[in-house]
């Protein structure tokens, strides 16, 4: 009983007063938010906090995103929004900043609206203008509390941009930005003004802005064409008489000066949206909702009545108050939002000489911000916040610059290339490498593991070593530069590799690889080719490395300064810079570029000098006996589509006798074990391998290694003799001949990653390479030496200076023991069977090293034939 009476109830007093509409309630809100700075025209210092504007803003976006769900259609409230461009008022409050926090709130409000709406706003005139202005406040340069939102904000547009790429000129377009200062210049003319906002009926007395009540008696913004005059006004706008106008034109010569500024800022506020429309025109052709463009969708908005003369008089009260108020720019800012008007046509001499005389008092953001470095003001506001101290904003100005990076788009791609944004990441990199203490030690280089995201672990809880922070922000901000050369266009990744390759890499690491701290540059550049993956800034890394020439070096005169001093590195009296730059050359060989590979070593062997053509024996020597001439001379090359990758060079008949060689090559007395077991080293090298042959398979390598003209005339011969006299195998490859030379002389660590370095480059399946390094049985050119030669040398002078060591036997099976057994080296080495000196442990390690050397060439061998059958 009682429920059907106040059902009845609520029917009868619907009849009486209709619910609001979702438009009545949306300009009600409007009006109540407006109505706070009507009544706090010279308190307008207390905190968005303590006022109803997040509130009414709320309340707004909640009818703007409702009234999407009932149709596919614009509703009133976003019409009303677009056609009274109420974002361009938010956008001068936000950027007068008052009340203080009105900036954060605005950029919320929008971010909100433009992710959450299913419309596709940013082509709207109306809209881009309006977040031109936001953008252009987001500037990292300077000190902001707020800079977590502005990051938001600047986020989600390039991702908007992302997603409808129409808008991309248009969002970024920074000229209409910077046309703001020059609309300040134009003058008030008040015969242009229609309506009057926001003004309220009565002035209240109360100066409490706590409990002030707000006026909903306001007069609300009716007209359609506020922001519209002269020609471009779509709507017909009912004249003013002419003594209202001349009314109010007397009423404005009264003002005082930082009046009229204000006034001419609200002005020139929403110029910008306007300047914008033929590049919105261009854009609304490809926009989803382009067949019906919410600009022209008819005014659903109801007239209201309203008086003007009232309204002028009201105008004029607010006037004369503020007048006799003490001066505040940013009070005076605010005064004159009651009348956010554009006058188009208020260019005059009289005007501009006044707008001189007044410049001195305007607050323009134009002004306060950075001068432009590119035409992206999308990019350039993200680019100020790379250098933030807080990482996550940081990381989110880094993701934006990705997003926008990596768009699909030729035209906005060269902007981004020709713009400084290379140059800044660049020099970022700088920064950061400089601030690396010298103390670290190399070693701690490589347990460094870490991504520039937000997925990489704290590094304010990670206290690993002195300066690790430091180390991880390096390599954090040099994945990040790696990632973007992979992920961006193409124009925009080449001008990023190319930068950082002259003003990083030419200009700062080749100094620092020959300073005193050679070691810690080594292992930091070592690193940073591990993790760099394959992308434009890799390829120009490695063209750093080895020269971007690929004829092959003069013997003494070498072309690139890096692998020059890299090889002078080598030869120094530091054992740790001798291990850290072969660690540097081992992984520029599992790189597995072509580039580095061709400088490094195959430019030298492709001519096939070091084989001599002359020796009787080649042919029995190189090939089997039941070799067909016509398979010598075929110079076929890996088919990949037809999958046939056997080589006779990779997988020769005489395999036993290549394995003999090797495996027999120490001699019986000196070896430690008692049967050549190199079976163990097989299941390593066979998983390796596999990937290397899929990794190498696109370089179009030769199959086969065949003299070029083994066809030749007698004629000819001569000087195909004289070009192999000539073989010089390169810088690279000789180091490596001499440091096996060296082996008795040197340290356990350095002849260990010397070895691992040799059997990676053996590992190749280039046939030629495998030819020079694995194959004993190859006529050699007089003179010229290979691998197996070079240890035939030094196995002869471990034979001779072995047997001297008193008990060399058991010392050699007491040191192999501490060798392999890692676990139980230290309580081998405490206690000593046998006495020796330093120099006869190096002597004897050098024989277990080359020991297991040759059963590891061995096992590459075996391992490529069987794969190659």
């Amino acid at each position: 009983m009682i429920s059907g009476l106040q059902i009845a109830l609520k029917n009868a007093i619907d009849v009486i007063a209709p619910p609001a509409t979702p438009l009545q309630d949306f300009t009600y809100h409007w009006k109540q938010l407006m109505n706070f700075y009507v009544n706090h025209l010279n308190d307008a210092k207390v905190s968005i906090e303590r006022t109803s504007i997040p509130k009414h803003l709320d309340h707004l976006l909640r009818l703007l995103l409702e009234e999407e769900k009932n149709g596919d259609e614009p509703g009133p409230c976003l019409e009303y929004t677009l056609q009274h461009r109420l974002l361009d008022l938010l956008a001068t409050l936000a950027s007068a900043e008052t009340p203080p926090g009105m900036r954060l709130v605005c950029l919320s409000f929008l971010r909100k609206l433009l992710t959450k709406s299913k419309h596709p706003l940013l082509h709207q005139a109306a809209i881009y203008g309006s977040v031109q202005r936001m953008i252009a406040m987001c500037n990292g340069n300077l000190a902001s509390p707020i800079e977590n939102e502005e990051i938001q904000f600047l986020l989600c547009l390039c991702f908007l941009v992302c997603k409808y790429p129409h808008v991309t000129n248009i969002v970024n377009d920074s000229s209409n930005v910077a046309q703001d200062g020059e609309a300040l210049h134009c003058s008030i003319d008040k015969s242009a003004i229609d309506k009057v906002t926001y003004i309220p009926a009565r002035r209240m007395k109360n100066a409490n802005t706590l409990f002030k009540p707000l006026n909903t008696q306001a007069i609300t913004l009716m007209n359609p064409d506020l922001f519209k005059t002269g020609k471009h006004r779509p709507y017909h706008v009912d004249s003013v008489n002419k003594s209202s106008s001349q009314s109010e034109a007397s009423q404005e010569n009264k003002q005082p000066k930082h009046v009229q500024n204000a006034i001419t800022r609200s002005n020139s506020s929403s110029q910008s949206s306007r300047s914008s429309r033929d590049v919105e025109a261009a854009s609304e052709s490809s926009s989803p909702v382009a067949q019906q463009p919410i600009d022209n969708i008819p005014n659903r908005v109801p007239e209201e009545a309203e008086d003007d003369t009232r309204a002028s008089e009201n105008l004029y009260k607010v006037s004369k108050e503020v007048e006799s108020s003490k001066y505040d720019p940013v009070v005076a800012a605010l005064n004159d939002i009651k009348d956010l008007r554009i006058n188009e046509e208020c260019l005059s001499s009289n005007g501009d000489e006044k707008s001189d005389q007044n410049s001195k008092h305007d607050i323009t953001f134009s002004s306060s911000r950075n001068p432009e470095h590119s035409k992206c003001l999308l990019l350039d506001s993200l680019k100020s916040y790379i250098n933030s101290a807080d990482n996550t904003i940081r990381i989110r100005a880094c993701e934006g610059i990705m997003v926008l990076a990596s768009l699909d788009d030729p035209f906005f791609a060269e902007i981004i290339a020709k713009s400084d944004l290379s140059t800044i990441l660049a020099k970022r990199l700088e920064v950061l490498f400089n601030l690396i203490p010298a103390q670290v030690e190399s070693s701690d280089i490589e347990d460094i593991e870490v991504t520039w995201g937000l997925d990489s672990p704290l590094l304010i809880n990670e206290k690993k070593f002195p300066g690790y922070q430091r180390v991880a922000a390096f390599f954090m901000w040099m994945d990040f530069l790696a990632q973007l050369s992979r992920e961006a266009h193409s124009d925009v990744a080449e001008i990023l590799a190319q930068t950082i390759r002259i003003s990083f890499f030419e200009k700062v690491l080749t100094h620092a690889l020959s300073a005193h701290h050679a070691i810690l540059i080594t292992a930091l550049v070592t690193k940073c080719l591990k993790n760099i993956p394959t992308s434009p800034l890799s390829i120009e890394m490695g063209r750093w490395l080895v020269g971007q020439q690929r004829v092959p070096d003069i013997p003494d005169v070498w072309c690139c300064p890096v692998l020059h001093r890299l090889i002078e590195n080598c030869f120094t009296e530091s054992d740790d810079l001798i291990t850290e730059t072969l660690k540097l050359f081992e992984a520029m060989i599992e790189k597995r570029d072509e580039h580095i590979l061709h400088c490094l070593v195959l430019t030298y062997l492709n001519t096939r000098g070091y084989y001599d053509n002359s020796a009787a024996d080649s042919a029995i020597a190189s090939w089997s006996d039941e070799e067909d001439e016509r398979v010598r001379e075929k110079k076929g090359c890996m088919d990949i589509t037809e999958g046939t990758s056997h080589s006779r060079t990779l997988a020769p008949s005489n395999i036993h006798r290549i394995l003999n060689c090797f495996l027999s090559l120490l001699p019986r007395q000196l070896q430690t074990e008692s049967d050549s077991n190199y079976g163990r080293y097989m299941g390593n090298w066979e998983k390796e391998y596999s990937i290397i042959v899929k990794n190498c398979a696109l370089l179009a390598w030769p199959l086969e290694a065949v003299t070029l003209d083994d066809s030749a005339s007698s004629d000819s011969r001569p000087e195909i003799d004289n070009c192999a006299n000539r073989f010089y195998p390169g810088p690279f490859l000789s180091m490596l001949l001499d440091k096996i030379s060296g082996i008795p002389k040197q340290k356990y660590e350095i002849n260990l990653h010397l070895t691992i370095l040799i059997s990676k480059l053996a590992l190749l399946p280039h046939p030629y390479l495998h030819e020079f390094l694995l194959n004993p049985l190859i006529p050699l050119t007089p003179g010229k030496k290979s691998l197996f030669i070079c240890l035939q040398r030094l196995v002869k002078q471990l034979a001779n200076e072995v047997p001297k060591i008193q008990n060399y036997k058991l010392i050699l099976k007491e040191l192999r023991l501490e060798m392999f057994n890692d676990c139980c080296a230290q309580e081998s080495s405490d206690n000593k069977t046998y006495s020796r000196s330093k120099e006869e442990e190096t002597l004897l390690e050098s024989v277990i090293i080359v020991e297991e050397f040759c059963k590891e060439l061995a096992a590459i061998a075996y391992v490529k034939y069987h794969h190659s059958t």
